[in-house]
Order: structure tokens, then sequence, then C-alpha cells
């Protein structure tokens, strides 16, 4: 079973649970993403920067999970809503408390990558100059996206609400794109990249490693033919 460990802290600290993380995600995300059509500097006041942290603005450890990409009233209610599908898919598989810890996970690393980086650059600032390092949540999301795939591979998706797609081809190009950008960027990037993905690692990380063990078993076993 995937992240079995986490059942065994369930029992102990189950409790800790937040009820209605979908819903409420996605509402954030659409509040946050509506104030900064007309005032900007609020998302800038919620986002994960180094700097900030560091100074004590320890909520942007949370808040920077609510923060959209910039864009328009429909695409953001759009985002909003395949939030809620995601989560919510999530939450009905795993339960309150797993979905917590996930989500916890992908805040967690974020935040204490990001403000390590930060303190290293304030400190040494060549090559990246004085700046915080600002870190966004696409990555912490994505981890998301590939456990609702892991989970349910087969359920498809319609892309410009037409093409059915399944979760697990999805899965599979999201997985190449984000390789590829992980091999193309620069060090701060790369850390953003895997802090973020870090749940997914976590979670999946077991399982996966077991399916390619078990892919080469197999393949050596047909060589042997």
């Amino acid at each position: 079973m995937e992240a079995a460990w986490v059942d065994r802290l369930e029992r102990r600290w189950g409790f800790l649970a937040a009820p209605g993380l979908p819903g409420f995600a996605a509402a954030m995300t659409a509040a946050v993403g509506l104030l900064a059509q007309t005032k900007p500097e609020f998302a800038d006041a919620l986002a994960l920067d180094s700097s900030a942290l560091l100074r004590g603005q320890v909520w942007r450890a949370l808040t920077f999970l609510a923060v959209p990409p910039p864009t328009g009233v429909l695409w953001l209610l759009l985002w909003a809503l395949l939030i809620y599908s995601c989560l919510k898919a999530l939450e009905s598989a795993w339960g309150d408390f797993k979905l917590t810890v996930f989500l916890a996970l992908g805040a967690l690393c974020s935040s204490l990558t990001a403000a390590a980086l930060g303190a290293a650059v304030a400190r040494f600032p060549q090559p990246y100059g004085s700046v915080g390092v600002q870190f966004g949540n696409a990555y912490v999301l994505l981890a998301a996206f590939l456990a609702f795939a892991r989970l349910l591979p087969d359920r498809e998706m319609l892309i410009m609400f037409v093409l059915p797609v399944k979760l697990r081809w999805l899965a599979a190009l999201a997985a190449v794109w984000t390789l590829a950008q992980f091999l193309g960027a620069d060090a701060i990037s790369r850390a953003e990249i895997a802090s973020g993905l870090a749940p997914y690692l976590i979670f999946f990380g077991p399982g996966h490693w077991s399916d390619a063990r078990q892919a080469w078993r197999r393949w050596r076993a047909g060589l042997e033919r």
C-alpha cells in the first residue's frame, strides 16, 4: 500500500487532520486571484519569499499555496475548479489526514528549502544577486495531480472540454515536461522543483522503485528464455 506509514501516524495523530481541504483550497485560490485583479500587492503579501519569511512572516509558508498564476477571471475559476477536483479525488481515496499530511509536506519542504537558499544567497550573493528566493506553488500542485493520476490512472479528463485523455498519459507528459524543466534549470529552480515534488516522491517513490525492479526482472526473464 502506498505511504502506509501515514496510516500509522493517523492512528496516533489523526485529530490533526484538516477537514474540507479541497473546498477551502479552491475557495482561497479563487478569492486571492480575484482580489489580486485589483490589488496585485495582496498576492505578493502571501507569496513564498525567503526574505519576508526570514523576517518572521511565517504565514507565507502556508498562504503561498493559495496564490494562483496571473490570469483572467475565467481561467482563474477553471484553475480553482481543477484544484478542487484533484484534491477532492485524493480526499475520497485517502481521507482527510493523509491529504493534510501530503499538502503539509509540500508546504514544509518548499518553505524550508526557500528559507535555506534565501539565507545562503544573502550570505553569498554571487551569482544570484542579493534578492530573496521566491518559490511558487506550481510544483506542489503538480505533485497533487501526479498523486491523483497514480491513484486513478484510468480516469479521463476532457482537454479543452472535448478530447478525453486518461490521467496516466497526462501524468506521463507532465513528468517528461518537468524533467526537461529540471535539467535545463539553474540550481535554485531545481531546488524549487525538487521541494515541490517531495510529497509525491515520499508517498510514491518506493512504489515506483518496486515497479521498476519488477519490470527489470520481467525483462531479464524474457531475455533468458
